[in-house]
């Protein structure tokens, strides 16, 4: 058994699956080999023998390795969603910013590469269809497949993403590229330097360099238990896509929204009072199912899943179709439908930072998505925050319009979320479409104050 010592308690232990669980407000994961809370984390980091410590783990094969099954655990990911829509995005960001400023933690984690797990969530949410995902996968077991049955032959190591084949079942899809990244394929770094530079000649000539890049797997990753490990979960995200496209037919609901099922019912926990609501909504609501079937389904869908991947988001969502079953109390947002209430909005915000929802009219996912925001402007954790909502569309007379235009948004980029602070937006801080477990990480951060670096560098995408 290996100890972290110092301020952060963290074991890590051989054999079990390492689980994940956390009680508001110290952020603590534990479960299996890990006991540690985000606090005793980000104290670790200023703790030069921790850090030591730290370092030795990350040259330990062993626990590298056990590291990787908790990062490819579905259940860990989901719940490490879930700390973070409950208040740790803060702490997680520094912990993060903190493993990045040491040149040797940030060297060993890179090493490790992306996590499998994530990386076929990803594929999965990007595949149009049952048969896109199916093939994707497919081409994903082969290669593990060969790979495991014949360990010698170069031709089962080496592929380029250029093959046309390839493109077709796999890396044209986001998270494919990923895939092969996270089971261990490699590109040469001289190589990935010179795509660099085509890229950038590429973009100056106003075209788009085509990325064919030789991808190699190294003895490390050729392991027995790691090909088992991969195998093993592409196998799952592919039953899963079958299982998804089932629901799709039998229920006449949009694939990629079967797709992210698994993930919204891990946000809702054991709260089964949302767990009902969401089943009602999804097979019985003519409403809700007349916009993922009618003509604008495709657009709306996409802003919808953001909605619902986050306990608030479904809330507010089931609130908008249910109006009977809303918390009855009032909200703090202030809407504007005129340039001079958009002036006074931000004259009345004065110091304190502010919050625009820009949406239209004419939406239906924007109409949800100012139900969910209504309800995130009375929460506590939100308090430092002014909130205004503007609407495009319907009875403004083109007036809200003027409004776009004096924020220099345009219409095509709705919905959107503005930040400001004493008049002045922070460009960077532009959230495009309905996620709203980011929307809630940044309100987060700007609640909690903002540094000028923080301001000037923007938010860090999730996931990187």
């Amino acid at each position: 058994s290996r100890r972290l010592r110092g301020d952060c308690s963290r074991r890590l232990r051989g054999g079990g699956g390492m689980g994940l669980s956390m009680d508001r407000p110290t952020h603590r994961l534990r479960g299996g080999g890990m006991d540690f809370s985000m606090d005793e984390l980000q104290k670790a980091m200023s703790d030069p023998e921790a850090l030591e410590e730290l370092k030795r783990l990350t040259s330990n094969p062993e626990a590298m390795a056990e590291v990787r099954a908790m990062m490819d655990d579905p259940e860990f990911r989901a719940q490490m969603t879930a700390m973070v829509d409950e208040g740790g995005a803060e702490k997680l960001a520094l912990v993060k910013e903190q493993l990045a400023s040491n040149d040797e933690l940030g060297g060993a984690i890179n090493e490790m590469g992306p996590s499998l797990g994530a990386a076929l969530d990803l594929l999965k949410r990007s595949c149009e269809d049952a048969a896109a995902l199916e093939a994707a996968c497919s081409a994903l077991l082969s290669l593990v497949r060969n790979l495991a049955q014949r360990p010698e032959e170069e031709r089962y190591r080496t592929l380029r993403t250029g093959s046309p084949a390839l493109r077709e079942r796999l890396t044209r899809h986001a998270g494919g590229l990923l895939s092969l990244e996270a089971i261990g394929f490699r590109a040469d770094q001289e190589e990935l330097r010179a795509r660099e530079g085509r890229r950038a000649e590429a973009k100056e000539e106003g075209g788009e360099e085509e990325e064919d890049l030789e991808l190699r797997i190294g003895d490390e990753a050729r392991g027995a238990a790691a090909l088992r490990r991969a195998e093993q979960l592409i196998a799952t995200a592919q039953r899963e896509g079958r299982a998804a496209s089932g629901l799709a037919t039998e229920h006449e609901l949009p694939f990629a929204l079967c797709v992210a099922l698994p993930s919204i019912r891990a946000v809702i926990g054991g709260d089964s009072e949302l767990a009902s609501g969401l089943t009602k909504l999804l097979l019985q609501n003519d409403e809700f199912r007349a916009v993922l079937s009618g003509p604008a389904a495709e657009v709306a869908l996409p802003s919808i899943l953001g909605m619902l991947r986050s306990q608030a988001g479904l809330r507010g969502v089931l609130e908008y179709f249910y109006p009977e079953v809303a918390t009855p109390r009032g909200h703090r947002v202030r809407a504007v439908s005129t340039v001079g209430e958009w002036k006074a909005a931000v004259e009345a915000a004065g110091d304190r930072p502010l919050v625009a929802l820009l949406g239209r009219a004419d939406d239906p996912p924007s109409r949800m998505l100012v139900a969910v925001y209504n309800k995130l402007s009375t929460d506590p954790a939100y308090a430092p925050l002014d909130f205004a909502a503007v609407s495009v569309g319907g009875a403004d007379d083109g007036m809200a319009l003027r409004v776009l235009d004096e924020a220099f948004v345009h219409v095509n980029a709705l919905p959107l979320f503005c930040f400001y602070d004493a008049g002045i937006e922070h460009r960077r801080w532009r959230l495009a479409g309905a996620d709203v477990a980011e929307l809630q990480r940044r309100l987060a951060r700007v609640a909690a104050g903002l540094s000028q670096a923080e301001i000037d560098e923007g938010p860090a995408v999730e996931g990187e």
